[in-house]
């Protein structure tokens, strides 16, 4: 979300007057101190194009987060109260926790209270994969039975059933958390809401409920978890051409270091990725959002490049996504920043395809060129890549691209009729 600070008037044929002055030196420090205050985000900031030209004194922030305001107590109390009576109870952490830098308070939280966790975008790896309380791979099963949702730093919208848990005939309760007022849900009913610092949240959260629940709840939705990874087992491994996007990731999760950043940028076969892929740490997971913006995933490589200098950078693109911002790797080629992206190619915008061959028996605007070759764009621009188009290529072309210090785009011819199975709750 962004907060915008509102334009100032255009000059036009006017003298520019130190009161306009003052007034685009206000309005950066006001862009400065909204950028730094829950909900937090970027700040648009326009102003007269005179200002270039000229000069002005402007006071900057000293550098520091403005003071965190907390939750109300009597919220959290409310909540804690939930808790106490829940049977079935489940926790879901969002990007805002990560982002508001809560990551630690909702790991001791989650553990202090036996809660089964459920992480999406930046929140992944704040309980790191092995985490005998990280249910991710279960969260069809706890999102229907669950008795109580307590869903913290992101919102209710379609990658959350907008609120909508249990089973039919007894409806989860639900909770909202969020760091700022304007981020609690008002097109639900709900339980009980808080408003404020997420780390402040949960560490009153940790000090006020207990322990409690189904003692078979947790074991339940691990097996769960469990059955969900064994059935993805042959396609992880999968033999078949064209490869199988599943394939790919069945290699690269082997060769992923704890600290690598992996980052989405497409439709299908990307939103595999988001099925499979469970970082170590958070702040490790990137991609479009909810909107589903393509095109992001360049900016996001070369930031997550400049970032982290000594860790594995993998971007992951659709061949769809690919058309947005491949360009970009122009960028890395000129500042030496090795990227390893992972092109999975099946010639279409599989996203679309699919649901339109599902709905109507025909698609139309959907495909693209077959096997263009990505790689070839990126070594023009100064970089390496090749072309794969067979499973037993892609383990050997991870480990020249690890290897390589440049970008690196490794191009996968992939099945177009791998589709990703969805259901329209978004599970």
């Amino acid at each position: 979300e962004m907060d915008h600070v509102p334009l100032l008037a255009p000059v036009t044929k006017r003298a520019w007057t130190e009161h306009d002055k003052l007034s685009v030196a206000a309005s950066v420090d006001e862009a400065f101190r909204l950028a730094l205050t829950p909900h937090r985000g970027p700040v648009f900031c326009d102003f007269p194009v005179e200002t270039i030209y000229d000069q002005a004194e402007v006071e900057l922030p000293d550098g520091r987060m403005p003071e965190p305001v907390g939750p109300d107590a009597d919220d959290v109390a409310r909540i804690a109260a939930l808790l106490g009576s829940a049977r079935r109870p489940v926790l879901v952490l969002g990007s805002d926790v990560w982002l508001g830098g809560a990551e630690e308070a909702a790991r001791v939280a989650a553990e202090t209270l036996r809660l089964p966790v459920i992480a999406n975008g930046q929140a992944r790896g704040v309980l790191p994969r092995g985490h005998e309380l990280l249910v991710t791979r279960a969260r069809s099963v706890a999102f229907a039975e669950a008795d109580l949702v307590i869903v913290a730093g992101v919102p209710l919208d379609f990658r959350l059933r907008y609120g909508s848990f249990g089973p039919k005939e007894a409806p989860a309760r639900v909770v909202h958390v969020a760091d700022a007022p304007e981020g609690i849900a008002s097109h639900r009913a709900l339980a009980a809401s808080a408003a404020g610092d997420l780390a402040a949240f949960f560490t009153l959260l940790a000090e006020a409920a207990r322990p409690g629940g189904d003692p078979d709840w947790l074991g339940r939705l691990r097996a769960a978890g469990r059955a969900s990874v064994a059935a993805d087992a042959d396609l992880l491994a999968s033999d078949a051409t064209p490869v199988h996007p599943m394939r790919v990731y069945g290699e690269l999760l082997k060769a992923l270091d704890d600290d690598a950043v992996v980052i989405g940028d497409g439709g299908d076969f990307v939103s595999f990725a988001g099925r499979l892929v469970e970082p170590a740490r958070p702040g490790r997971w990137l991609d479009p959002g909810p909107f589903g913006c393509l095109g992001t995933g360049l900016g996001y490589a070369i930031g997550a490049r400049l970032a982290h200098p000594s860790s594995q950078i993998v971007l992951l693109l659709g061949d769809g996504a690919a058309g947005l911002s491949l360009m970009d790797a122009d960028t890395l080629a000129r500042h030496n920043l090795p990227v390893v992206i992972i092109v999975g190619n099946n010639g279409a915008w599989g996203l679309e395809k699919g649901p339109m061959r599902a709905v109507y028996g025909y698609d139309v605007a959907a495909d693209l060129r077959p096997g263009t070759r990505y790689d070839e764009v990126v070594r023009g621009l100064g970089g390496a890549g090749e072309l794969i188009t067979s499973p037993a290529e892609i383990a050997p072309a991870l480990r020249r691209a690890f290897a390589s210090g440049v970008p690196y785009l490794l191009n996968v011819i992939t099945d177009v009729d791998a589709e990703y199975p969805r259901t329209t709750t978004g599970v």
